[in-house]
């Protein structure tokens, strides 16, 4: 069964109520990081052994939800190296994610001149919502959510049929209620209580009452709130999410943990 531990919940950036987005989903043997947003690293390893991580998969490459790839990559090459795992990002994103090298790389230590490349497999995600990817025992397909990059909404199956899904950071569209389809649990950003239409539909996020809205339209059985700009909304934002979504909404606050 798969199990969701909430690392952190803001936007943009680390505060004192924890990380940028970042997000453990505890699989057969181990653990699976979504997405890598600044503080993930330390907040992974105030809990757990790095010999428990079994891969990466980052939603996209905004820093809020990627800037600590390069720390996993660092501890990853040093002061030992480490086994190389699966790191997923959205297809066409290979490019950007070799300038994390091209700047940070330590071309006098032979096991640092490339650290993403040389810590992870990395494996390009289709965000056509049916290519399966598999990653100890939880098997995963990518849809094309509405962002200013390519960000990819989540659908993750447990080998007894439990389903958790991430919204990513999106605006409201179809393929995101598509992998929220009936999931038992539905991890959805809900960045602002009310924002203005450039901000929803031109770069691409949701207020929690369209958090709301987009859970119910998709039937999840859970709904939990992430990816606030001010973690002192959450409380109003459950209960505008509450307004359109019949069922459990929760929010995520770092250390919390979710069974479908």
């Amino acid at each position: 069964m798969l199990e969701l531990e909430i690392l952190g919940s803001n936007a943009t950036a680390p505060t004192r109520e924890g990380p940028a987005s970042c997000y453990l989903l505890h699989t057969r043997t181990g653990v699976v990081l979504v997405d890598a947003g600044p503080g993930s690293l330390l907040a992974y390893c105030s809990r757990y052994g790095l010999d428990r991580l079994r891969g990466i998969v980052v939603t996209h490459l905004h820093a809020d939800h990627s800037l600590d790839l390069m720390a996993w990559a660092y501890r990853w090459t040093f002061p030992e190296v480490l086994p190389r795992v699966p790191l997923f990002v959205p297809a066409g994103e290979t490019d950007r994610l070799a300038a994390f090298d091209a700047v940070f790389g330590i071309p006098t230590l032979a096991a640092m001149n490339r650290p993403i490349a040389q810590s992870f497999e990395v494996v390009e995600m289709p965000r056509d919502g049916r290519t399966v990817h598999e990653v100890d025992g939880a098997a995963f397909r990518s849809f094309a959510a509405h962002h200013s990059v390519p960000s990819a909404a989540l659908r993750f199956e447990g080998p007894d049929g439990r389903t958790v899904a991430f919204s990513s950071d999106t605006g409201d569209c179809e393929p995101v209620a598509e992998a929220a389809r009936e999931a038992d649990l539905f991890v959805c950003e809900a960045t602002y209580l009310e924002a203005d239409e450039q901000a929803l539909h031109g770069h691409g996020h949701l207020t929690a009452r369209m958090a709301g809205a987009l859970a119910a339209r998709a039937r999840a059985r859970r709904l939990v709130l992430t990816h606030f700009a001010d973690p002192a909304d959450r409380d109003r934002g459950r209960e505008h999410a509450g307004e359109s979504f019949g069922g459990p909404v929760a929010v995520a606050v770092p250390g919390t943990v979710f069974t479908p």
